[in-house]
């Protein structure tokens, strides 16, 4: 006879422990509504698992005999609906619609937890694209919550109600079978723009051979991505071999292949790792200096090289000889015919040229000048943020104080206390599956974290500063304020109609008199346009001469390119975008140092790919310069004794690949220009030696310069130090006075990801 595990004798002594009665007056009802449901969507989401698995790896808290997990169930869906009731003002949910979430929530359960982390938001990209869901939407979502949760299913679920698409999705989800062969299939997971359209289409009409000359950032790399599903698509079976020079290179367009077109695989791995969807469908990556050696080993069906002009030299040039039927060559540019006939003959003639100039008349590449603002957001819940920010301080502080030897556990030695939130949210999401004692108060705190980047995520920069600028500027200038939600829009529009020509668009407007705005707006010579996420309306957008963006601190790539096609330089005018960095009063500081630099990395970084101006606008409070410059520290304190940020929101941030991208020669020509400087360098100084070191036709990496420059305390000495760290014997840099220590910065190579903080 079996004996009884604790558990079990535990229900057999107290079985009025294990209703639903009992844990919510016990455990639930104590807490913050936010940390309370952390913990019930946690025991709702074991009750699945043992459900579906049958296995019962976890111990359940409540008799799933009964109808105390359906009562569960329902609580879950008020609880995070009252956190969501900030959207409309409803107190509550019709029972209904809380029926429809709950079946949703399992549905979506059921259908996910088939496929690994990294494949469960590319499967419900796919879903929405064949039910009418922008992939945008649930790639904002997934930044905000664990796909699975209760939080991330009520977000979700909220917006397939808004686009109507909430049955649709659902049917889908059920064909269990079909979504098995969906998660692998590719599929072009962001649409084509009108110029890469073109440029495909001018390819295959030239048989499938040819270079592409496009300029850089109008995204030669879909492109390639997306001639290769067109064939594959016709064809049924296609081998696709990508060269490059560099493995930095590779790496990012397995990354990419991965992201966008929904293919299976870790996206964290290298280049040497192919892609593949059933045998028909692979991708290999492989660098010139390899395959020029013996280019007769290597056959594909289609052939793509990136940065083409690199493998015009004599022994590169062997590599082209690849055998394969179709082949692409892409690059910004190839200069001089002694480079441009070995690749004209490798791989056909240039089948299509976009340029810089193009780019820029088409908005594509913005041609306008970058103002930062930064402010503080307008948390409408400021009270309760604020309580958040300091029960997330504490709780964290209380379980690095008493969970030592559980973090240890769980983390599988690899450290023993939590660093940062951040690190603490990416422990939890790879304990979902495992068999391990959670502590109940790392669920109350991932319920509160949730909670506080959903706030974070609803409230937009306060509007007090744009609407002045506003004012300013739209009594001359044509201006449009791009603002977070409806009920913004109307409040900015409301301050400015006394005192300019103002005018507004949004959704809950009737059609007629969205159009009628717009084309008031197009034939004024002066005034300011407010809108909600106009761009992605389908709206014909008149053009302007000033932008300001208070939608979101979060914004990426293509806002800044769609401004282009918005702001229009005129002669002697430079169109200018003001965007809105937004931080809160209330500080979780390595939470919000790491998200607050970077979005100001993006930004660094984004402009200096598209040569756009960016100046820094400034501070109207000490307390935003004083954050600033802790958020710097912060981020430096921590890298200095890791190879990265591994970060659940926003990527990672590894310090040695932000070197290993950047050519050897132009480390070293940076090392050089900063040799003369001194004191503390500007993002305008460093992006200035950055742009100078470039040579023509050159396209180096540049994401992660601001890293560099902050990872180096801004001292052009340690900056130097950090370039020249590892190619060869650094010259010594006087750190006599430096603030920071150049050999300080070059993280220490450990067995572990997680090494031992360094003294300097």
């Amino acid at each position: 006879m079996r004996r009884l595990l604790p558990h079990e004798i535990d229900y057999l002594s107290n079985p009025e422990q294990f209703t639903f009665d009992s844990f919510r007056g016990r455990v639930l009802d104590p807490l913050p509504p936010a940390a309370a449901l952390g913990i019930a969507d946690e025991e709702l989401l074991n009750y699945y698992e043992n459900t579906l698995r049958q296995d019962g790896r976890f111990v359940l808290r409540l008799d799933p005999n009964g109808d105390h997990y359906e009562r569960l169930e329902r609580y879950v869906a008020e609880t995070a609906f009252l956190l969501f009731s900030g959207r409309n003002g409803d107190a509550s949910l019709p029972d209904e619609a809380l029926e429809e979430f709950s079946c949703f929530r399992h549905l979506c359960y059921r259908a996910l937890h088939l496929f690994p982390e990294s494949q469960k938001i590319a499967v419900l990209k796919k879903i929405g694209l064949e039910t009418g869901l922008t992939p945008e939407v649930v790639d904002e979502v997934s930044t905000l919550f664990a796909a699975g949760s209760g939080l991330f299913a009520m977000e979700l679920f909220t917006r397939l109600r808004e686009a109507e698409s909430a049955d649709a999705f659902c049917t889908r989800l059920e064909e269990t079978d079909a979504l098995l062969d969906l998660a692998g299939r590719p599929t072009l997971l962001c649409p084509l723009w009108l110029h890469q359209s073109r440029a495909l289409e001018a390819w295959l009409r030239a048989g499938g051979r040819g270079i592409l000359e496009m300029a850089t950032a109008t995204g030669k790399t879909l492109v390639g991505l997306a001639a290769a599903l067109r064939l594959y698509v016709v064809h049924g079976r296609l081998e696709v071999l990508v060269l490059a020079h560099s493995r930095a290179l590779l790496t990012q367009w397995r990354r990419e292949a991965i992201e966008k077109l929904g293919l299976s695989g870790n996206p964290g791995a290298d280049y040497t790792v192919p892609l593949s969807y059933g045998g028909r469908l692979t991708l290999r990556f492989e660098t010139l200096q390899k395959v020029y050696r013996s280019p007769d080993r290597y056959r594909a069906d289609l052939l793509i090289v990136d940065e083409v002009h690199h493998s015009a030299g004599l022994q590169f040039r062997k590599a082209l000889t690849v055998s394969a039927k179709w082949r692409m060559g892409l690059s910004a540019t190839i200069e001089g015919k002694e480079r441009r006939a070995p690749l004209d003959r490798a791989l056909g003639p240039t089948a299509y040229t976009y340029s810089l100039k193009d780019a820029r008349e088409d908005g594509v590449v913005p041609s306008f000048s970058l103002h930062l603002h930064t402010t503080y957001l307008d948390v409408r819940e400021d009270e309760e943020f604020k309580n958040l920010s300091e029960q997330i301080v504490r709780e964290l502080a209380v379980i690095n104080g008493r969970h030592r030897e559980v973090i240890r556990r769980l983390s599988n030695s690899r450290f023993d206390r939590f660093e940062s939130i951040a690190e603490f949210v990416g422990l939890m999401r790879h304990l979902r599956y495992r068999i391990g004692d959670v502590p109940e108060a790392w669920y109350r705190l991932i319920g509160l974290v949730y909670r506080r980047r959903m706030i974070i995520h609803r409230s937009a920069p306060k509007t007090s500063r744009a609407i002045e600028l506003a004012r300013q500027l739209g009594a001359a200038k044509k201006c449009i304020v791009f603002s977070m939600d409806i009920a913004t829009c109307d409040a900015i529009y409301n301050a400015l109609a006394d005192s300019v020509d103002a005018y507004r668009v949004h959704s809950g407007m009737p059609r007629s008199e969205v159009q009628r705005s717009l084309n008031r707006f197009r034939s004024a010579r002066q005034g300011v346009l407010v809108a909600p996420k106009m761009l992605d309306e389908g709206i014909d957008v008149p053009d302007a001469e000033i932008g300001i963006n208070v939608a979101s601190s979060k914004t990426r790539l293509q806002l800044v390119q769609r401004m282009g096609r918005i702001l229009r330089k005129r002669p002697g005018k430079e169109p200018v975008f003001h965007h809105f960095v937004a931080l809160p009063q209330a500080y979780v500081d390595a939470e919000d140092a790491f998200a607050y630099q970077n979005d100001l990395a993006w930004i660094r970084d984004t402009a200096l790919l598209l040569d756009i101006p960016v100046l820094h606008a400034p501070d109207t409070d000490d307390g935003i310069a004083g954050f600033r410059q802790r958020s710097e520290a912060t981020v430096r304190d921590y890298l200095r004794s890791r190879r990265y940020i591994a970060t659940d929101d926003f990527g990672t941030i590894r310090v040695d690949a932000i070197l290993d991208a950047i050519p050897e020669r132009l480390r070293r020509d940076l090392a050089g220009s900063l040799e003369p400087c001194s004191g503390h360098l500007t993002d305008e100084e460093w992006l200035a030696i950055v742009e100078s070191t470039w040579r023509t036709g050159e396209v180096p990496s540049l994401s992660g310069m601001h890293w560099l420059l902050v990872l180096a305390g801004r001292d052009p000495g340690a900056l130097r130090g950090l370039l020249l760290s590892g190619i060869g014997a650094a010259p010594a840099v006087d750190t006599s006075g430096s603030r920071v220590r150049a050999e300080s910065l070059v993280p220490p190579a450990r067995k572990d990801d997680r090494p031992a903080a360094i003294k300097t």
